[in-house]
């Protein structure tokens, strides 16, 4: 027993010290963790997302599905669709280019994606930067809430004029170039009394 007593009273310190370090390391490591999780989610620039959307304004409140497919951080479609399939709009994007078709199949263009969503379909919504919010990925560390996970869990910033918050309550974990990446599940966009809100069913990255 005394051998014992007298290795535990050896071991000790060092145990306490290991914790103390394990502590620190710990403290540290979320940032480290969001600056990795930042550089992973900059190589990802195409994929394939869908979910459900809400737009609740002022007076109106409409529900839908949308599914967003990303060729390159410039390049995108998305497709909107009531809760039952039927469609609402499909919409392309390049830059200083942007093409809207309604339900009814006629042809809208504007070189401004946001004002031509913004006219057709009376949802104002940041597109400029989805590759960025949708992702969870943001770079202002003045604005920037990270979770203990090391993730982005609210932001906000600046398009058009307009001021938006962002705010990512889920997430999700995928694989991406054989490592594991967690992506947002339910984002909360909001600016004014205008609120959109995602809920992610699936990613698909290339």
């Amino acid at each position: 027993m005394s051998k014992i007593k007298y290795l535990f009273v050896f071991i000790l310190p060092f145990i306490l010290s290991a914790c103390q370090t394990t502590k620190y390391q710990t403290n540290v490591s979320v940032e480290q963790q969001w600056q990795n999780h930042k550089q992973v989610l900059a190589q990802i620039n195409s994929f394939q997302v869908n979910g459900s959307i809400a737009h609740i304004g002022t007076k109106t409140k409409s529900y839908g599905r949308f599914l967003i497919t990303q060729q390159s951080e410039n390049y995108y479609d998305v497709k909107l669709t009531t809760p039952v399939g039927t469609n609402i709009l499909t919409l392309k994007a390049e830059p200083n280019y942007a093409e809207l078709i309604d339900n009814n199949g006629a042809r809208y263009q504007d070189i401004n994606v946001e004002l031509l969503m913004k006219k057709i379909s009376n949802v104002n919504i940041p597109l400029n930067s989805l590759h960025n919010w949708l992702k969870g990925f943001s770079d202002d560390s003045q604005a920037d809430k990270i979770d203990n996970s090391g993730r982005l869990s609210s932001t906000s910033f600046m398009q058009n004029n307009n001021k938006w918050s962002l705010k990512i309550s889920s997430y999700s974990t995928y694989t991406y170039k054989n490592q594991k990446i967690d992506l947002p599940a339910i984002i909360e966009l909001s600016h004014d009394d205008e609120l959109i809100r995602l809920k992610i069913s699936n990613w698909i990255l290339r």
